[in-house]
């Protein structure tokens, strides 16, 4: 590859990463660029991570997960450093940017790196950091900001539950119906602050998930439960088709808000007298869940962007309800955390199935 050549990649890659749309999009691109741009084998990251208060690896590309961990010692070592730090066949790569490390970035190929390879890893480096750096700055400032919009609107709700309940005085039915809706939208305002919240986390690697082994059988029991009346509401058929069930690896009550979300959705789209089905089953080491509806399904256009973070479909059935676009990339992330995998199918007009994977128990 001549020189110019070379320039003009890393000039691709690099527009390439201030493009990215979120996070995850973020490190995916620095792992796969840094290791194209010299034809290495493998990369991997390494961010501070605020729970251990420590460097940590935090993603990888070319590796297996159970190879990784104990390869970014170089990396580790870079980030505490600040400075390049080289052995045999790898390459340790200080992320600065504003005169702080943000991260280290680790390269690895057979036959170590020429001057040349050096050169252009460290200016790749250089525009990692930023790309790194802005998006965090990004996340810190929705933590933030959803931090401190809890104390008003849990003061909001306070209020006006008193209100409602007569403390302040008689309510007449108007003034109810009108502390009803506020009631309403601060519920829904809370819910958005939450999903909000936890994305930015799950984004940088900071949402705290209790992983343990829990019985699906009652997490799919909680989310049905409480969204039965929807379904009533609606006169929709909720059918659960659930068989005796092994433990599963993961967080019992996100376990639960998948469900629920998923759930939600398909009741939410679904007209009257529809039929909604749930199901759980076992595959390999995994149990998949499925939500499966007769709805107004999805466009390929539409599914293509699914699970990304902000989008809603234009189709006027999905305008009608308020929304964000956040519950289904919420849902997405949860599930990788969880070490699963999560997907749809739909045709338009005919309705969606919605699924997701959670390992299952090693020891049943």
């Amino acid at each position: 590859m001549t020189d110019s050549s070379r320039l003009a990649e890393l000039n691709s890659a690099s527009n390439s990463l201030a493009a990215s749309p979120d996070f995850a999009s973020t490190l995916d691109g620095t792992l796969y660029h840094a290791a194209t741009l010299v034809n290495a084998g493998c990369s991997l990251l390494v961010l501070f991570n605020r729970t251990t208060k420590d460097w940590a690896l935090h993603a990888h590309h070319g590796l297996e997960p159970e190879d990784a961990g104990d390869r970014s010692q170089l990396g580790i070592r870079a980030a505490q450093t600040g400075e390049v730090v080289t052995h045999e066949q790898a390459i340790a790569l200080p992320l600065k940017t504003r005169g702080l490390v943000v991260g280290a970035l680790q390269v690895e190929r057979s036959g170590g790196f020429t001057a040349d390879d050096r050169l252009i890893l460290e200016a790749f480096a250089a525009a990692a950091a930023l790309a790194i750096d802005s998006t965090l700055s990004k996340t810190d400032f929705v933590s933030t900001v959803t931090h401190e919009l809890r104390l008003p609107m849990t003061s909001i709700k306070g209020y006006t539950d008193l209100i409602r309940g007569g403390m302040a005085g008689p309510v007449n039915d108007m003034q109810k119906q009108l502390l009803e809706t506020v009631h309403n939208n601060v519920n829904w305002m809370n819910a958005l602050v939450s999903d909000l919240s936890d994305i930015a986390k799950a984004e940088t690697g900071r949402l705290k998930v209790s992983m343990e082994w829990v019985n699906p059988a009652a997490c799919i029991e909680e989310a049905v439960s409480a969204l039965r009346p929807q379904f009533e509401a609606k006169t929709q058929t909720l059918t659960v088709n659930v068989p005796t069930l092994p433990q599963v690896r993961a967080d019992g009550k996100r376990v639960v808000q998948i469900l629920t979300y998923l759930l939600t959705n398909a009741n939410r789209y679904t007209a009257a007298n529809g039929q909604v089905t749930l199901s759980a089953e076992i595959q390999d080491s995994f149990m998949r869940f499925t939500v499966a509806d007769n709805g107004v399904g999805m466009t390929p256009v539409d599914k293509a962007r699914l699970f990304s973070q902000f989008f809603r479909s234009e189709d006027p059935v999905v305008r009608d309800h308020k929304g964000w676009g956040l519950a289904l990339h919420l849902v997405k992330r949860l599930v990788e955390l969880f070490g699963g995998q999560i997907g749809a199918e739909s045709e338009y007009g005919k309705g969606s199935t919605f699924w997701f994977t959670i390992p299952v128990a090693s020891n049943q």
